[in-house]
């Protein structure tokens, strides 16, 4: 995503907290596939937790009536402990670390293991109760903030999908690292069931920036990213697959991906499309502040006429490039920024518009100028938003719109400060969406909501918001010809046999329409088209072995290819097929904040039992073998109400009907021994101490002042 993330923030919090205390202002095999894809076109907006900062933009003011799905940015990665980026390189807006633990969180309250998935801005996310009709106890349990505002827009847009976004320019550091270790990939896709649930998200998108190169010099990369990238993302669809199916839901798992076609020769794009249900390109920041030359930022075609030879980006490339690498039309949803780029010092050129010129370096060697939001601690980052060009420098102030008709892009150009400017504007964007149209893709994504016109009270930009126009342009005819076929049915398996029947289950194939039936294939013989997962084929000769296969169909008469063939054996003749009996008696022996020990009286069966399954709600657990009668339950959330039972399975593979179910609650995290608060003392973010016996998490980097005790301002001190 562009690089704004974090790039103000602190300053705009610590200036909102001042108000605040000082009474000013207010206050490898069977890829498990994506989930069904509609037909209409999507429109996929971002919205950044530091929107609600210096734009104050905020939740409510989403017109979420023009969106399909809010991609909310960005959340984090637990490393070591620690989350953040602390690379002092120049191009991170935001150089800090935080504790992965924090009260104030109910997904991070116990120990957060390598790879989770945690909130990158809890006060912004699930904290702060602006506009928050609950009471301060509920927020500082992490009850309020931007997730309680997007579960209300919601309610009011049932449409709306809503989706967590993980990484991002600045925090991308950590992702070879958790997608080069299998427990830490376990445990991302984990965190990524816990906080979907936890939330209310629909769905997870993925912003790594960027596999085996590119991204921040010190971002941590390595060559086997390409295919650990997969696996990743594979674990991840595999469990989204599995809590959807317990909660009755598909949830959503995407990326933003790279516009550079490069992206395709580090990334295993043809295997991870099947994986994902769609693909964010990036089709933004082709040219920017790292050069000394005026270009686009967003161009629609490659114009022959750009002097950069080497890097004649385009949209159109980069869509081909995903293309040609086996990315289905369908998936692939092209980036739209609603931001300009600028330089300063640029010559007019032959054309006086200031197009394709030469910028010189000021006394700092930068060719960069103030954008929308730069100030001291930001510094020159030549970003604008469209509200503020639409209102005070599109034919105005000395700038003049130009249009290239072969880029199919507007810029700016002011002979007298010398500033170029290249934006979107209401024609870029009906260009874009013809070309969405044409090309039979997904749809669009937008790079970000609080960019737009009239979203922020500093700028009155009275034209077309960018996205009323992208959402006219698309939904208007938002119907595309049906030529996709469903993807092929997965884990095929028998769950039981009889002497004259076989049954059979398999996962269910995912379709850009959707599926309408399975055709049931025996020895290649069709024996019937069902609805469902399942089907007992019947009328079989005993101790006999007969293979079958299943192909998905949809409306339109597309049939998918053939699953895995699964040869099974009906059971002799007089075989008993009668259930083991429920393990009795479950019962908790030992619970601690993270862990349930369970113990239950061993079951009985006319054949031998061969093991026991531990069901946590409706997922299983784990297996143990029949020798045991006793698990012990790791990894829960402290002070968390769970759901245990037990099945029994014998020999002949038939399982036993539930256990009694019991109930437990985790314990609360033991408190350490932490330091007394004290005025005139310097605290991080994170840093813990006591105050009249109870334990403070500091909220926001400052200097302790008299008057500033811990109860008394909860802007800077979480209690836990």
């Amino acid at each position: 995503m562009a690089k704004r993330q974090w790039g103000k923030v602190a300053l705009a919090v610590w200036f909102s907290l001042l108000l605040a205390l000082t009474g000013w202002g207010p206050g490898g095999a069977g890829l498990v596939q994506a989930a069904p894809a509609d037909q209409a076109y999507k429109v996929v907006g971002y919205f950044t937790n530091w929107s609600m900062y210096d734009p104050n933009f905020q939740v409510e003011h989403i017109d979420a009536s023009k969106l399909t799905h809010l991609n909310y940015a960005f959340a984090d990665l637990c490393w070591n402990g620690k989350h953040g980026n602390p690379s002092n390189d120049p191009g991170n807006p935001n150089q800090t670390t935080w504790n992965c633990r924090d009260a104030g969180v109910p997904t991070q309250t116990g120990n957060v293991p390598n790879g989770a998935i945690v909130l990158g801005d809890p006060w912004a996310d699930v904290n702060h109760n602006e506009g928050v009709p609950l009471e301060w106890e509920d927020c500082e349990k992490g009850k309020c903030g931007n997730f309680y505002k997007l579960n209300k827009l919601k309610q009011s847009n049932p449409n709306l999908k809503t989706l967590l976004s993980v990484g991002g320019w600045t925090w991308s550091n950590h992702f070879s690292d958790v997608a080069a270790d299998p427990a830490a990939r376990s445990n991302f896709a984990n965190s990524a069931v816990q906080v979907i649930r936890a939330y209310g998200f629909d769905g997870i998108d993925i912003d790594w920036e960027y596999p085996v190169e590119g991204g921040l010099p010190d971002n941590s990369t390595r060559p086997e990213d390409k295919h650990n990238f997969t696996l990743l993302l594979q674990e991840t669809r595999e469990k989204l697959t599995a809590a959807g199916a317990q909660d009755g839901r598909s949830y959503l798992l995407t990326i933003a991906g790279h516009a550079n076609p490069s992206y395709a020769s580090t990334t295993e794009l043809d295997a991870i499309a099947e994986i994902l249900d769609w693909i964010n390109i990036m089709t933004y920041d082709f040219h920017g502040d790292w050069e000394q030359t005026t270009n686009h930022n967003a161009s629609l075609y490659s114009d022959p006429n750009d002097p950069d030879t080497a890097n004649k980006f385009s949209a159109d490339m980069s869509i081909n490039a995903y293309l040609n690498a086996g990315v289905p039309a369908s998936k692939i949803v092209m980036g739209i920024p609603l931001y300009g780029r600028g330089w300063k010092n640029c010559a007019p050129g032959p054309r006086g518009d200031g197009l394709y010129q030469a910028c010189t370096p000021d006394y700092n060697g930068s060719v960069v100028p103030n954008g929308t939001w730069d100030n001291y601690e930001s510094g020159p980052t030549g970003m604008f938003d469209y509200g503020d060009l639409a209102a005070a420098y599109v034919n105005k102030n000395g700038y003049t719109r130009y249009w290239s008709e072969t880029s199919q892009v507007p810029y700016l150009y002011n002979p007298s400060s010398k500033i170029f400017i290249s934006y979107e504007d209401p024609q870029s964007i009906a260009a874009k969406a013809a070309y969405i149209k044409n090309r039979s893709l997904g749809g669009a994504m937008i790079w970000e909501l609080s960019e737009d016109c009239r979203t922020s009270p500093k700028f009155a930009c009275t034209g077309t918001k960018l996205l009323d126009q992208l959402s006219s342009d698309l939904r208007s005819d938002s119907t595309r010809p049906d030529t996709t076929a469903p993807t092929t049915p997965s884990h095929l398996k028998s769950p039981s046999q009889t002497a004259n029947s076989i049954s059979l289950q398999w996962d269910a194939s995912i379709d850009d329409v959707g599926v309408v039936g399975y055709d049931v294939y025996r020895d290649q013989t069709l024996l019937t088209r069902v609805s469902g997962t399942a089907y007992t084929v019947s009328g079989l000769e005993p101790q006999t072995s007969y293979t079958f296969t299943v192909r998905a169909a949809d409306a339109a008469g597309n049939v998918s290819n053939p699953s895995s063939p699964l040869t099974v054996s009906t059971l002799a003749q007089g075989t008993d097929p009668r259930l083991p009996a429920a393990p009795a008696n479950l019962r908790v022996t030992a619970h601690s904040d993270t862990t349930v020990s369970l113990q239950w009286e061993p079951s009985a069966d006319h054949a031998a039992v061969t093991a026991y399954e531990i069901y946590q709600g409706d997922a299983l657990a784990d297996t143990v073998p029949a020798s045991s009668n006793s698990y012990t339950v790791n990894g829960l959330t402290p002070e968390t109400e769970y759901t245990f039972s037990v099945k029994a399975r014998d020999a002949a593979g038939n399982l036993s009907p539930a256990s009694n179910a019991v109930r437990v609650t985790t314990d609360a995290s033991a408190p350490g021994t932490v330091p007394v608060w004290s005025p005139n003392t310097a605290y991080n973010v994170g840093a813990e101490v006591s105050y009249g016996g109870t334990v403070y998490q500091c909220r926001i980097a400052h200097t302790s002042l008299p008057g500033w005790e811990p109860p008394n301002v909860p802007a800077l001190w979480l209690k836990k």
